[in-house]
């Protein structure tokens, strides 16, 4: 998936939001100056035909060797606390899915709702729980391969499961578990960025949550952007993608960076803005758990 013009926009709000919350310690000259300086590489580097994950490469670069602490991890104490919040209605939503009709297409689908929960959310009488329940019974995979999903997993020896951000990673171990439940004898790799890249969920977010109680490995993968790219990886992550029978890409991300390149993958995620839903031919809001193996110029 090639970046369209609205994807440098997105990022340049990116490096606002970063630079409003992590450079307190500059005055109003300088950040204006860092700005200016970041937008400016980023546009340097922008080309058509990269993807959008791609672009995103060069401002966390710069704003990690601007930072006063020379750190990239700009999201850490949200990460810390989107954990703890899902941590908290873990137990519960695990009963809630036992007892539903389609356990593990339902574990699918709240892995995917579980992005767009407002973190802020207090979960002092449920409401996370109320929250995804709720969201649960009112949505549907727009694309919907899961039966296929289903019977390729049967077969299976390895998956793969490419994780995306923090807080919903326990709903992506709920997922795991409910697999592993059913099918005990598929060795499941879980895969987490290599570098802390917005909330993305890296190999210190996977073991505060307990991600290798369910998983039978955790790795990196080697990427240190918002997503996946395949001459991106490290050799422990390559090799991996390649023996693996079926493969989970969680996200946005990471389906802009493997989108067209398996047929073995399943994409599970919201298409939550527009260039993603056009990709995908579905509208904004819409959940997704798609073998479909596009990719536009």
């Amino acid at each position: 998936m090639y970046a369209k013009f609205e994807c440098i926009d997105c990022i340049v709000s990116q490096i606002k939001t970063i630079i409003g919350k992590n450079f307190d310690y500059l005055d109003e000259k300088e950040k204006f100056d860092l700005m200016k300086s970041v937008s400016t590489d980023l546009l340097k580097y922008s080309e058509y035909g990269k993807r959008p994950i791609e672009l995103a490469r060069v401002i966390y670069e710069k704003l990690g060797e601007k930072s006063e602490t020379k750190t990239h991890d700009f999201y850490r104490e949200e990460k810390q606390a989107s954990n703890a919040l899902f941590l908290e209605a873990y137990d519960e939503l695990y009963k809630f899915l036992k007892d539903s009709d389609e356990p593990l297409k339902n574990a699918a689908k709240l892995s995917v709702l579980g992005n767009v929960i407002d973190y802020g959310i207090k979960n002092s009488f449920g409401e996370l729980e109320w929250e995804l329940e709720n969201s649960l019974k009112l949505k549907n995979f727009s694309l919907d391969d899961f039966d296929s999903f289903y019977e390729t997993l049967q077969e299976a020896k390895i998956l793969l499961y490419i994780h995306d951000n923090a807080g919903e990673i326990v709903l992506d171990k709920l997922f795991i578990k409910m697999i592993k439940e059913e099918f005990p004898e598929v060795h499941i790799i879980s895969a987490v960025r290599s570098a802390p890249v917005i909330n993305d969920v890296t190999l210190e977010d996977a073991k505060e949550v307990g991600l290798e109680d369910v998983a039978s490995e955790v790795i990196e993968s080697g990427s240190k952007i918002p997503g996946t790219l395949l001459s991106d990886v490290n050799q422990e992550f390559l090799i991996a993608y390649k023996q693996a029978d079926i493969i989970i890409s969680k996200g946005q991300g990471n389906f802009e960076g493997l989108n067209g390149e398996s047929e073995k993958i399943y994409f599970a995620l919201m298409a939550k803005c527009p260039v993603v839903a056009r990709e995908l031919k579905v509208d904004v809001g819409d959940i997704i758990f798609s073998r479909k193996n596009l990719f536009v110029k």
